[in-house]
């Protein structure tokens, strides 16, 4: 049975998913499309960029997306981190790794 708490919950979700996150499209590993709602942060740490999905939607490993004409492979992050260090209830977060060539099993052979 839901509570007063869990409804919140879900409005919450859903005012933040509309609020800052668009509709994208997430390859899964058997093929087919999933849309998902979210949005990508992005983020520079000792000169490198780093891009993050943070969604509410619980996505299987060796899913891709398309950004910009390239494919990036989702890595499960863990909880977005919260205020206080402690984990969001409310958002999944993803590393996007680019996908190249020479690169098998999400590691370069090189």
């Amino acid at each position: 049975m839901k509570s007063a708490f869990d409804d919140a919950r879900q409005l919450i979700r859903a005012s933040i998913q509309q609020c800052f996150g668009c509709e994208l499209v997430v390859m899964l590993p058997d093929g087919q499309q999933k849309k998902i709602q979210g949005y990508i942060k992005y983020q520079s740490s000792e000169g490198h960029a780093i891009k993050r999905l943070l969604t509410a939607s619980c996505l299987p490993p060796l899913s891709t997306m398309m950004i910009k004409g390239k494919r990036y492979s989702l890595v499960f992050s863990g909880p977005e981190q919260g205020k206080g260090n402690k984990d969001s209830q409310l958002q999944r977060e993803y590393v996007l790794n680019l996908s190249q060539a020479g690169i098998k099993h999400d590691f370069s052979e090189y």
